[in-house]
């Protein structure tokens, strides 16, 4: 008999651009891309992985189509040794990386572990926004609504599901960055669309359209209204944080993808400035 592989469990932080991909979730009997099919696809061409079940793979969270991430988690045992970020990068995509790897306990889960998790957003100031110190200072009253534990049923894409409408905001923060409206909130846990149609919400205050009163009203279900979700394509899954998990940064593989995605500034760049133009 062969000697029985001793299995660890593995914790990584990937980043990923999700323009090109259909979610992070994969969609079996589909043939459309997303970011976790991409991965598992590297994971067993390396041998680090056969079978997501056999190897109790769980995920922080499940992006929609279209939305990016700086920071997602997924864990899973592997008998591998020699895993590292910049081995499992020389295998993906371009727009999918990872750059830390933690080995924690070997009950941890990457999603029932998570004790937040905190999404940005960048809404680009539009027209909309005539007079933008009353549209922040509106956004900001509106959005304190938000904080504490609600029924998020008027802010989620929830058709069928039975589970609880309810989670809990730890913060949402209001600034500005150049052309940008930066929103990041931080949550124990979100719906589908959440972060989106919240977002929404808080454009249409600044904006004047609605105002603190509708906010409240959709949070205690005084009324039903389908927000339509600001577009994914703004979104960014920012960090998910743990208790007592340390992971350890590859800087070599950090170097490499910081070195990508400034061409790809560069290029999206010009292309802004060309449209601008056209406009």
């Amino acid at each position: 008999m062969g000697e029985k592989k001793i299995k660890e469990r593995v914790a990584l932080k990937i980043g990923y651009l999700g323009t090109n991909y259909h979610g992070f979730q994969i969609q079996p009997q589909s043939e459309v891309s997303t970011i976790e099919g991409e991965l598992f696809e590297a994971l067993k061409k390396l041998d680090i992985i056969e079978d997501r079940k056999a190897a109790n793979y769980s995920s922080a969270g499940r992006t929609d189509k279209g939305v990016h991430a700086l920071s997602q988690v997924v864990s899973f045992d592997t008998s591998n040794p020699n895993v590292t970020p910049r081995m499992i990068n020389s295998v993906l995509p371009d727009d999918i990386w990872v750059f830390a790897l933690a080995k924690p306990h070997s009950g941890f889960d990457a999603r029932k572990d998570a004790i937040s998790r905190e999404y940005r957003y960048f809404l680009f100031l539009s027209d909309e926004f005539s007079d933008l110190d009353i549209a922040l200072t509106r956004m900001r009253e509106a959005s304190e609504l938000f904080i504490g534990a609600h029924d998020f049923s008027n802010f989620s894409q929830h058709e069928g599901e039975s589970h609880s409408m309810i989670r809990e905001i730890k913060r949402i923060e209001i600034g500005k960055r150049k052309s940008f409206v930066i929103i990041d909130i931080e949550a124990s846990g979100f719906l589908r669309k959440m972060a989106r149609k919240i977002v929404s919400a808080l454009r249409m205050v600044g904006s004047g359209m609605k105002d603190k009163r509708w906010v409240e009203n959709l949070l205690e279900l005084r009324i039903k209204e389908q927000i339509e979700p600001a577009p994914a394509f703004g979104l960014v899954l920012k960090n998910v944080s743990y208790h007592d998990v340390k992971f350890v940064e590859d800087e070599y593989a950090k170097r490499r993808i910081v070195a990508r995605l400034k061409k790809d500034l560069v290029f999206h760049a010009t292309i802004a400035e060309v449209l601008g133009d056209m406009v």
